[in-house]
């Protein structure tokens, strides 16, 4: 039992599972050009697997290799993870920082007051470590723009094994570490090893998770996206909408049914894609109008809509108002020409009783078919059955 927990053994395992992981990766990366950090954590794993098949030449080859050579490829393998981690968090990767601590090693071994210290040469080595397992996850920790469920693993993961090499760390501070020859078959050193397999299988796994994350949000994203203007669509605002109507905490709410006067006047005059300026200008012009809070989608052709929580019906009009009057303002280039287009729009309010955004919805558009029907360019409320013109 004690030669299949010899480090050499161990060791052997690191090797083959860190390979395999960073062949994988590496494969993966052909398939997902978008992604370079596919390509970077794979260069990563496979120099780290050298490092370690080296470092088990430990009293086999020379120790230039074994000990020098070895480390230097081990903590240049964690410096390419954390920039691995930095290029898929869309951060300007610091080659330089990244080359420094390898470099740094390869210096401090010319000087054999440390070269000769295996207490020197673990507390760098182990400072580093904990430095390449900290900062990724601290870069992963601000990336929260995205919903990646894998992330708070991987930065709880990154974490732990940090923390095993503070105790690596403080161990040769407080304890004369034992000799080169007696250190190859330590306990602390089975340990670490028996941490090291365990690492490269969790953080191969975890990062591959990470881009399938990405991957799958960037579909829902595409799903729930109008091609044209970029703004939600009708599935996505539907979602969302039923969602606040749902939480009377949100009411009063009201409902901007908004559509653009004349359209296919436009089209006939600027063409299609002339058309097609007009819908992403004032599309465009909704949503920086509206708040940060509020809820805008395209519901189809030229129709939009927007909910607007915790907004009494007063506040409401006013808001249509303002944009009603915003995108008359606006002189939109279309097809060669410069030309002005205006909107109706019809607004109801939720404020009590059993939500129903459908009912919310008719409701709007039968106030925008009234704003139409009175000479477009208008807003139309209605509340309870009255409706308020504009």
């Amino acid at each position: 039992m004690t030669e299949y927990l010899h480090p050499r053994t161990i060791a052997l395992a690191v090797v083959v599972v860190s390979m395999t992981a960073g062949l994988l990766l590496l494969m993966s990366s052909r398939r997902n050009s978008e992604e370079p950090s596919l390509f970077t954590w794979g260069i990563a794993n496979v120099m780290g697997s050298i490092g370690v098949a080296m470092l088990a030449m430990r009293n086999i080859a020379p120790d230039t290799l074994t000990i020098i050579v070895a480390n230097a490829l081990t903590l240049s393998a964690y410096m390419v993870n954390v920039a691995g981690v930095l290029q898929f968090c869309r951060r300007q990767v610091p080659w330089g920082l990244i080359a420094l601590p390898p470099l740094v090693w390869l210096l401090l071994c010319q000087v054999p007051d440390f070269y000769g210290s295996v207490e020197a040469r673990l507390t760098y080595i182990s400072a580093i470590v904990v430095i390449a397992s900290f900062t990724p996850a601290a870069v992963l920790w601000r990336l929260r723009g995205e919903a990646l469920p894998t992330r708070i693993p991987t930065i709880v993961w990154y974490c732990l094994h940090g923390c095993v090499f503070i105790v690596r760390l403080v161990i040769p501070l407080l304890n004369t570490a034992p000799a080169p020859t007696e250190l190859q078959a330590s306990p602390v050193v089975v340990i670490i090893m028996v941490e090291a397999l365990v690492h490269v299988t969790m953080i191969s796994f975890l990062l591959l998770l990470l881009i399938k994350d990405r991957a799958e949000e960037r579909y829902r994203r595409a799903a729930e996206t109008d091609v044209l203007t970029g703004q939600p669509n009708r599935r996505a605002f539907m979602a969302e909408a039923e969602r606040l109507v749902a939480e009377p905490t949100r009411w009063p709410a009201c409902m901007l049914v908004i559509d653009v006067d004349r359209f296919k006047s436009i089209n006939d005059t600027v063409g299609h894609a002339g058309g097609d300026t007009v819908l992403v200008t004032i599309a465009t012009t909704i949503r920086s109008h509206l708040r940060p809070t509020d809820t805008f989608g395209r519901l189809g052709g030229e129709e939009f809509g927007a909910l607007l929580p915790n907004t009494t019906l007063a506040c409401a009009m006013t808001i249509a108002e303002g944009l009603r009057a915003r995108v008359a303002a606006l002189d939109i280039a279309a097809g060669g020409t410069t030309l002005r287009a205006t909107v109706s729009i019809g607004v109801s309010m939720i404020a009590g009783g059993k939500p129903d955004l459908d009912t919310l919805i008719d409701r709007a558009d039968a106030c925008l078919y009234e704003a139409k029907r009175t000479g477009r360019n208008r807003v139309v409320a209605r509340e309870d059955g009255i409706r308020l013109a504009g």
